[in-house]
């Protein structure tokens, strides 16, 4: 019998806390995870053995990737030399010869990761996977610099949370969907510019709350069964599509005109 993927195990978890529903296989929401979220790819090494993995963010995106070589090829890259050099070249020369032994090895990290694959500038992580810049965080895929954080699913600047999912710019955060700009929140979704809030749904610009929907209080009764209704329609959606139509950036936005 073969055993549980660890990112499935933590991805049924996290929807079971969020929708109360857990929903699987992990690789079936990846795309939707990654959207709002610079990913990357893997790309096999130019020297054969093994792959790196190369982020699609900054001047990453511009490597060619017929110069990639893998963590095991980086002493092969390391053994090239430009050569001679001449007392009469010029810098200008010596520059266009670079492509002649010049190879990226994109790959680092530091301390004791364990379970992480495809990400880069990792530091004491456990199983992590499609990710730049994690630190110290368990459990987590398509996270971009994130640090002491476990169970996160598509986060972006993320410090000191858990069991979140979409969650941007934000720190110590719990079991919240969809939030942007958040500090000291739970049990909260689709919310933006926010503090000290537990359990609510569309609160923009405001903080100290609990039980509240677009700003207004409105107690824990109607809270719930406000929250019954949303997840209804969010979780048919996630089982049918594996994505999501709307997001914390969708709300506000106007919706181009269907074509016919």
């Amino acid at each position: 019998m073969l055993m549980a993927d660890k990112m499935d195990t933590a991805f049924a978890q996290v929807t079971k806390l969020l929708f109360g529903k857990p929903l699987s296989p992990w690789k079936k929401y990846c795309k939707w995870l990654s959207q709002s979220v610079p990913g990357g790819k893997s790309v096999p090494s130019c020297f054969g053995h093994g792959t790196a993995y190369v982020p699609d963010y900054g001047f990453f995106s511009k490597v060619p990737e017929k110069k990639v070589a893998s963590d095991e090829d980086a002493p092969i890259a390391a053994g090239k030399t430009i050569g001679k050099i001449s007392d009469v070249e010029s810098i200008s020369s010596i520059a266009s010869r670079l492509k002649d032994f010049a190879y990226f090895v994109p790959t680092y990290s530091e301390g004791k990761n364990i379970d992480v694959e495809n990400a880069f500038s990792t530091l004491d992580c456990i199983n992590v996977r499609e990710s730049f810049d994690p630190w110290t965080s368990k459990n987590c895929s398509h996270v971009f610099s994130i640090m002491e954080s476990e169970s996160l699913f598509g986060a972006h600047r993320v410090i000191n949370s858990s069991f979140s999912m979409h969650i941007y710019n934000a720190y110590y955060v719990q079991r919240c969907f969809e939030i942007d700009g958040a500090k000291n929140c739970n049990d909260s979704y689709f919310c933006h510019n926010v503090e000290n809030l537990d359990s609510c749904m569309f609160c923009f610009n405001t903080k100290s709350k609990r039980y509240a929907i677009g700003n207004r209080v409105v107690g824990k009764e109607k809270y719930l069964q406000i929250k019954a209704q949303l997840l209804e329609r969010i979780v048919p959606e996630l089982e049918n599509s594996g994505r999501l139509s709307f997001g914390i950036y969708d709300l506000l936005a106007k919706r181009p005109k269907s074509r016919p």
